[in-house]
This record gives C-alpha cells, sequence and structure tokens, in this order.
C-alpha cells in the first residue's frame, strides 16, 4: 500500500468505528486531508505499532482547539471542572509540544500553545500540576528552529520558574510535591521529595541555560547552568540509591515537614532523570551508562513488566489495592502518561550510551518489545464485541481494561466528573514522538546539527518515516534490508528535502548532519 494511501484507508477506519461525542477544530470528515497534509508517514514490518502511530495522530488532531487567544491542545475533550481557560491542564502540555513538534505546519498550533500557557490566561493555571513546560518549549523551538519563540518567552519562563522556587522548595533544597499535584492521584509513594517536579525543574534550568545563548544573556547563562548543577547533585545525594541502582523519592506530608523514610517499592517516575538526559549529562558518559542498567527492570516480571504495562511500581504490600473511591489510582495500574515518559527515558539512554548497553540485558530489542507492548494497549471491545483501537486514562496492567473508564461507567458517567466517556481519546501521553525520536532517532540540536541514532530493531527488514520537519527542512529515512521493499539500492538512508545525503550498508548507530537552517 502506497504511503498516502495508508493514511487513508487509517483515518477511514477509525472514524467508521468512532462515536464522535465531541468535535473542536477538525472533525472526522475532514481528519484524512489534514493527516495527508500534516504528519510524517511511516511503513512498519510491525503491524500493530503502525496502525497504533496513525491512530494516535488521528486523535491528536481531534484536541487541536481555537480559542479566543488562538490555539491550544486539549487534554480532555469534553469540559472537565478542574481545567483552566478553554478546557486546558498543564499537567500533559509536555506531552503535547514533545508529540506535535513533528507536524508539518504544526507551529501555527504550538506557537500559541506556548503563548497561551506563558503570556495568556494559562499563566494563572500553569502550577497547577507539576510539568516540563519550559523543557519542551525549548525541545520544541530546538526542533523546529525557531528560536525567537523562546527568547520571546524567556522572561515569563523564568518568572515561572521562580515561582515553582517559591511555591515547591523544601529546606533541603529539592522539590516537594504532592502526588495529587503531579497528575498522579494516589500513587504508591505519596507525596514528598519525588523524582517528577525534581527533574521537571532540573530539566527546567538547563534549558534556560540553553536558550539564555540564543538571548545572548551570559549572566543567565551561568545562573540556570549553576541552578541545574545544584539541583542535580542534590537528587544525586538525597534519592540516588546505590545498592538497588535505582532512584527512591522521601516522603514527606508538606514543603515544611520533615523528611520522612524512602518509598518502599520502586516507582517507574525513578526513570523520569533519563527522559532529560540528566544522568548523561551531569555524571559522564561511564557512570550514566551503569546507572542505565536498571531499564532492565522494564522487562522483569517481579517489577515493572506486566502484559499490559510497565506497571507504574513494583508489586508490594499494597499493589493495586483500591483503598479510596477514585478512578486515578498510581499504586501499579498502567498509564499511558508514565508509559511514555519511561519509553522516551529508554530511548535517551539507548542513543546516549552506546559503547556498552549491549551488555545492560537492554536495548534496541527490548525498547521496541515495551513499544509493541504499549502499542498492544491501545484497544478494547465495543459493546458489537468488535476490537476497536482506543486511548483512554490507565489499565489494570494484568488484564487490560482501561479502569477509570470502567469505574466511571459503573457511577453512570457523573457529569462532576467529566461526564459521558470522560476519558475517550485522553490527550495524556505521547505515542508518535517514540517512533520518530526513539525508533528512528531523528534529533534536531542547535547550530543546524541534525542527529541520527535510530533504534530499529535488529529483527526488522524493512522501514520508512517520511518528510518529519526538522530545522525547516523534511527529513526522511529508509531502510531496507535486501531491497526488496522499495525497489531501491538495500540498506539505509537518509534524505533532507527529497535528496539524499547518507548511505549505509546496515543501520547505523548515529549520524550527524550538519544542515543549514531555512530563512
Amino acid at each position: 500500500m502506497h504511503l498516502k494511501g495508508k493514511v487513508k484507508y487509517y483515518a477511514g477506519k477509525f472514524s467508521g468505528q468512532d462515536e464522535e461525542v465531541c468535535r473542536q477544530e477538525i472533525d472526522n470528515a475532514h481528519a484524512a486531508a489534514w493527516m495527508e497534509e500534516h504528519i510524517p508517514l511511516l511503513d512498519c514490518p510491525d503491524p500493530v505499532i503502525e496502525e497504533i502511530y496513525y491512530f494516535r495522530w488521528w486523535v491528536y488532531r481531534k484536541h487541536i482547539k481555537r480559542t479566543p487567544e488562538g490555539y491550544i491542545i486539549t487534554e480532555f475533550l469534553p469540559e472537565v471542572p478542574w481545567s483552566g481557560a478553554y478546557n486546558a491542564i498543564s499537567c500533559a502540555a509536555g506531552h503535547h509540544l514533545m508529540e506535535g513538534r513533528w507536524l508539518r505546519g504544526g507551529e501555527k498550533y504550538l506557537r500559541d500553545y506556548c503563548i497561551y500557557w506563558f503570556k495568556g490566561s494559562g499563566r494563572k493555571y500553569e502550577l497547577e500540576y507539576s510539568n516540563w513546560l519550559i523543557h519542551a518549549v525549548y525541545r520544541f523551538c530546538r526542533t523546529t528552529g525557531v528560536h525567537s519563540l523562546a527568547a520571546d518567552l524567556f522572561p515569563c519562563m523564568e518568572e515561572s520558574y521562580g515561582k515553582w522556587k517559591a511555591k515547591n522548595m523544601h529546606k533541603c533544597g529539592l522539590f516537594w510535591s504532592s502526588d495529587d499535584r503531579d497528575g498522579m492521584e494516589y500513587s504508591a509513594g505519596g507525596s514528598g521529595l519525588r523524582l517528577t517536579l525534581n527533574s521537571y525543574m532540573t530539566a527546567a534550568a538547563y534549558a534556560l541555560f540553553h536558550m539564555a545563548k540564543w538571548t545572548g544573556d551570559h549572566f543567565a547563562q551561568e545562573k540556570y547552568l549553576e541552578e541545574a548543577e545544584q539541583l542535580w547533585g542534590r537528587i544525586q545525594t538525597l534519592l540516588w540509591q546505590p545498592d538497588l541502582n535505582f532512584y527512591r523519592g522521601i516522603q514527606a506530608e508538606s514543603r515544611d515537614a520533615d523528611l520522612g523514610s524512602f518509598t518502599e517499592m520502586d516507582e517507574i517516575s525513578g526513570y523520569l532523570p533519563w527522559y532529560f538526559a540528566l544522568p548523561y549529562l551531569f555524571e559522564g558518559n561511564t557512570q550514566a551508562e551503569k546507572m542505565g542498567r536498571s531499564f532492565s527492570c522494564l522487562l522483569d516480571s517481579a517489577c515493572f513488566y506486566a502484559p499490559y504495562g510497565p506497571r507504574t511500581c513494583s508489586p508490594y504490600p499494597g499493589y493495586l489495592e483500591k483503598t479510596v473511591n477514585h478512578p486515578c489510582l498510581w499504586n501499579g495500574y498502567s498509564w499511558p502518561f508514565s508509559t511514555s515518559q519511561t519509553l522516551t527515558a529508554a530511548a535517551e539512554y539507548l542513543q546516549k550510551c552506546r559503547e556498552n548497553r549491549r551488555d545492560t540485558g537492554f536495548g534496541k530489542k527490548g525498547y521496541t518489545d515495551l513499544l509493541r507492548l504499549y502499542a498492544d494497549s491501545h484497544y478494547r471491545l465495543n459493546k458489537d464485541g468488535q476490537k476497536i483501537c482506543w486511548i483512554d486514562e490507565n489499565l489494570h496492567p494484568e488484564t487490560g481494561e482501561w479502569e477509570a473508564r470502567s469505574f466511571l461507567k459503573e457511577q453512570g458517567f457523573p457529569k462532576e466528573a467529566g461526564g459521558y466517556e470522560r476519558g475517550k481519546d485522553y490527550n495524556h501521553s505521547t505515542f508518535c514522538d517514540l517512533l520518530i525520536s526513539g525508533t528512528a532517532g531523528i534529533h534536531m540540536y542547535e547550530e543546524g546539527k541534525l542527529i541520527i541514532s535510530p533504534l530499529l530493531d535488529e529483527d526488522w527488514n524493512y522501514f520508512k518515516l517520511t518528510d518529519v520537519p526538522a530545522g525547516g527542512h523534511l527529513v526522511s529515512i529508509q531502510y531496507d534490508k535486501n531491497g526488496q521493499r522499495y525497489g531501491g539500492p538495500s540498506g539505509f538512508q537518509i534524505s533532507v528535502d527529497g535528496n539524499v545525503q547518507a548511505r549505509f550498508e546496515n543501520v547505523p548507530e548515529s549520524v550527524t548532519l550538519p544542515i543549514q537552517k531555512k530563512k
């Protein structure tokens, strides 16, 4: 099937199975045309991964919303009482930017969205939930090459960073956070010094350091690099457990309370420093590689691995217990929010620490296996017994049942909780980014540096991803092991704006190509 034919096929399939409860800027009737214009096209030997890639773009466009302040990206389609202006929520905004940065022409949506959070009505709500918006703005601007947006928003991002410090800094020098305000209600570890906000804020400081380079503010460069280094040092001193080779949070009832004990279980948020490549940036390659061996726990059924996982924590005495009457439990249930964070973290580890990763028990195949596990959870049976693509809030890790949906359905989908099918097409995670920056390994850095570090499974004989926007150019990669799939030369090739820039007999570990920013 021709790549453009895939778009029409998948969009038609998803729309035909859809109960279009809520409509925003782009309805189902226009989904195929929008996808053809905006999304990178994928050809992949794994039919489930490929289907869910197109499904998630089909879902993403549902959340593009036009407001009096421009475009925003929503998390829930129906209005929910705990949202901010125009039904926006900051909790997953980092996911929205990391996913949407790969849309051709997506700048018109995401520019407005960034401005909404830092200059518009979103300023009032940005600190309602822990988030990595500053880092995500940096990555969006770095990928697209639109550094001027970061320069324009820089004073507002500095103000946001300062507010987080004033609001959540504990006397020990790290950030305290409530699991509820982390968007991880009723977690196994509870409130305290969590890896969530501490990772987000360390990454924010490092992003501000980089963006200060773009503005030429040398004072800010020194200030935020020092901030990042100090925060990282405290994370390593207080939260890193050398005997476990993993991070654990420390419990505390409030920001002003004395610190309690370490959490008794491993939580998947312990991988969050890797989402931002912090161990690699601050510990150096050798130590980071050693720390990254913990990713093998993602494949261990005694720890995070489950048929519909990964779990949000390792099994412990309170694992999966429904101790509160609430749909959102993070005591072992699998959440796409954290699964996509964890897979991003795994990709960062594999792409940064390439020298010895074959000896760690976790490599490209492990990454692909987890991506397939994640993709395979994107289904449910409808009332007619038909298996349809689906994304919602959280899953039972052993059965694949969408837990929050079942809970709310039993209660008749109460209006005060968001109403009918509130979690349907839930935009609270990424998937397409995991194929583009992970499997395909496409990264755009400063000064026109395009780096391709593919994580293609060694068992795959072909793979193609076309017209990915990066630095104002369109990047495509193609792998055809024996030359039979695409009718051209065998091997791996990278094209920029339709012109082949590099060819390799086999899939390379990493390639750096200098490309000039388009004016």
